[in-house]
């Protein structure tokens, strides 16, 4: 499965702008027949050690945020604690079971990183054309 993800104009908050490859995205718990968050876009970032996901989605699935292990991570905007659970990550082509960081701080919905999503797709960005190209990897 390949999929080509346009570079969307996202306002950076300090009054300019960035293009970024986002991806509409569900998470779960890992419970059968859990139900799913609402849709939501998520920044492909291979900046990002894991997945983290605001606090609020989270909470939405039934997750009681601060019982997470907590991971400190560092950002742009310095330390910042997050809390680790493992759910179900929705994508174009199937789920992805996921250890995904949950953090209140985070100024976004999601963003999708290098353990739970790049070892899962190959991921090709092309800042020429302006899109991002994802291959799903199925591991044996």
């Amino acid at each position: 499965m390949s999929l080509k993800i346009p570079y969307r104009k996202i306002p950076d908050g300090k009054g300019s702008f960035g293009y970024h490859a986002a991806l509409a995205v569900n998470i779960a718990l890992r419970e059968k027949n859990a139900p799913r968050s609402k849709r939501f876009e998520a920044i492909i970032d291979s900046g990002a050690s894991r997945c983290i996901f605001h606090a609020d989605i989270g909470r939405a699935i039934g997750l009681d945020i601060s019982k997470g292990a907590v991971e400190t991570t560092l950002g742009v905007a310095g330390p910042t604690n997050t809390y680790l659970h493992d759910v179900c990550l929705y994508v174009p082509g199937g789920v992805i079971n996921v250890r995904a960081a949950f953090s209140a701080d985070l100024p976004l919905a999601g963003l999708l990183g290098m353990q739970g999503f790049f070892d899962a797709f190959r991921n090709t960005f092309d800042p020429i054309l302006l899109h991002c190209e994802l291959d799903r990897v199925y591991k044996a």
